[in-house]
């Protein structure tokens, strides 16, 4: 079988995200890869059709990519199609690819993406919000009539769908995203003079960058530091706050699989407090697979992942809950051994053989 994946930003270039060399910028397109792959293991003929500064074909880890120019990332949704193997079964990596295309394709949900809460102080982006709000609840109500089947990476489609389109609840799949226990796994590591919290984030708001700042700001214990992974539009200000702050290490965008598996072993907390737009992080699975107390928003995915004060922390997208939560496990040792021991046996149920099983019966079986 033959399959063309769309990706707007699989390993190309994205503006805004400094990552240095070509390399995939976040969890989704690091998803992309690992399916690629197996699919590739497993005698499917794979392919990637992405948006770049310039038109070009070329292959990234052995899988074919094909590079068009494109204005902007949603403007995409109008420059695609005519680029596509027509003699490949279509798979958008992100269902809000999908309008105006609209037939014959397969569809990823990587998360609600009309779930930001509203932050602005003018009418003017009070409108702007409430516009984002519709337009992003558009282009999923359109991939769920005109798809022939979607892959949503947690519950919340599925839900969604039972509510408002019940038609079509057959077309949803639940595929909960995956960690790799062979690389991701508790390590020995060296005696640290000062707790670390780690905040492993591409630096955007909705990943609950200025968020992070903030409650860190209210912190008073001098022997932390939080370790900043990653690179994204407020790079400014990680930077600002780091040159107030020595406590703050910028470590930038690293090797997803090379370097992150140590980095989560060397933190004593490990924070995802995303204001929306999150499935089931790969980043929440791997620090709970490293056998770390994950702090994390209650929202999206992320519920799906972590039950509140047995295996991980749930808090509301607010600076001084974040605050306290980080103080609460500062100074309780036996609470961050607990929940780091509780999150380990939870991250197992997300290996990634049941991962790949899933995804194989997805393109096997879909129409």
């Amino acid at each position: 079988m033959k399959i063309q994946f769309v990706n707007y930003s699989f390993v190309s270039p994205v503006k805004g995200f400094d990552t240095g060399v070509q390399r995939p910028i976040g969890g989704g397109e690091v998803q992309l890869l690992d399916l690629t792959h197996l699919l590739q293991k497993k005698g499917f003929t794979v392919s990637v059709l992405q948006s770049g500064p310039q038109a070009k074909e070329f292959e990234f880890q052995g899988i074919p990519v094909k590079q068009i120019v494109s204005r902007g990332r949603y403007k995409f949704n109008f420059e695609w199609a005519k680029h596509v193997d027509k003699n490949a079964r279509l798979h958008l990596h992100d269902a809000n690819h999908a309008w105006p295309f609209g037939k014959n394709y397969t569809a990823t949900f990587h998360g609600v993406s009309w779930d930001l809460p509203y932050y602005g102080h003018s009418l003017t982006e009070k409108i702007d919000w409430m516009a984002r709000r519709k337009f992003f609840k558009t282009l999923i109500n359109y991939a769920i009539r005109t798809s022939n089947k979607i892959a949503s990476v947690d519950t919340f489609l599925l839900r969604y769908v039972q509510s408002e389109f019940p038609n079509y609840r057959d077309k949803i799949t639940v595929i909960p995203n995956y960690v790799d226990l062979q690389k991701f796994k508790p390590l020995p590591t060296s005696k640290k003079n000062k707790q670390v919290i780690l905040f492993p984030r591409n630096l955007t708001k909705s990943r609950g960058t200025e968020l992070m700042l903030h409650a860190f700001s209210q912190i008073t214990e001098k022997d932390v530091e939080l370790w900043v992974v990653g690179t994204g539009p407020l790079k400014k200000e990680a930077e600002h706050a780091a040159s107030k702050d020595k406590r703050i290490k910028l470590l930038g965008h690293v090797d997803h699989y090379k370097d992150m598996p140590k980095l989560y072993n060397q933190a004593d907390i490990v924070v995802i407090p995303s204001l929306g737009v999150e499935g089931t992080s790969l980043s929440c699975l791997e620090a709970m697979a490293c056998g770390k107390p994950v702090i994390a928003s209650n929202i999206g995915g992320l519920i799906d992942i972590i039950q509140n004060n047995e295996n991980g922390l749930l808090i509301p997208t607010y600076a001084d809950s974040l605050a306290k939560s980080i103080d609460s496990l500062l100074e309780d040792s036996k609470l961050r051994n607990k929940l780091g021991k509780n999150a380990l046996a939870r991250a197992k149920q997300f290996n990634k053989p049941d991962w790949e099983k899933q995804w194989l019966h997805f393109f096997e079986n879909v129409g």
